[in-house]
């Protein structure tokens, strides 16, 4: 790739992988561009973390560091199948079934829930929620975009994503040692 700029959208339109052109503003470019703020997102969480190697553990750094670059590597490649409108299938149920294994391990390191809780905690943990909350509006964008058609593994990957990054927030919030604070009514 020899620049970074093509100008070939300065009129609104792009290409996807197949060479077909969209409007930037149709629902296609929005979940494409949907996948990539997840993807830009995980990438924060993990220099928040970077940034506060010294309270966790090794096991526990190495644990966590290799399991989001393995979801934003994952990420990369929905965005390869929503560009080539599917045609290419790059996430199966193995995917699928890590998220399953980490979301299960991280649950069983925590304390079970009794209640609904504040999503708060640590800046770790927190942002942990935000980036929760843009997957299930993603998740939301993906369902439009294949409205009336077979729901792809990708579809399914992004569904656990969500539950991943919840029970994620919780597990980092136990390893520093903040407990979650039930949401309790007035």
């Amino acid at each position: 790739m020899d620049k970074i700029y093509t100008k070939t959208g300065d009129k609104g339109f792009t290409t996807n992988l197949l060479n077909k052109t969209y409007s930037k503003s149709d629902i296609e470019m929005e979940l494409q561009g949907g996948i990539d703020e997840i993807n830009a997102n995980v990438g924060y969480l993990r220099s928040l973390i970077n940034n506060r190697i010294s309270t966790f553990d090794k096991k526990d750094f190495e644990y966590i560091d290799n399991s989001l670059k393995n979801i934003q590597y994952h990420l990369y490649l929905i965005g390869i199948e929503i560009s080539t409108e599917f045609s290419e299938k790059h996430i199966d149920n193995e995917e699928v079934s890590y998220l399953e294994h980490a979301i299960d391990y991280m649950v069983d390191a925590t304390i079970p829930m009794s209640s609904f809780i504040y999503y708060s905690g640590t800046e770790i943990a927190s942002f942990s929620h935000v980036i929760r909350t843009i997957v299930r509006r993603v998740e939301r964008i993906f369902v439009a975009v294949i409205q009336n058609n077979s729901y792809p593994i990708s579809y399914q990957y992004i569904n656990r994503l969500s539950d991943y990054f919840f029970s994620f927030s919780r597990y980092v919030n136990h390893i520093e040692g903040k407990t979650d604070e039930p949401m309790v009514l007035k």
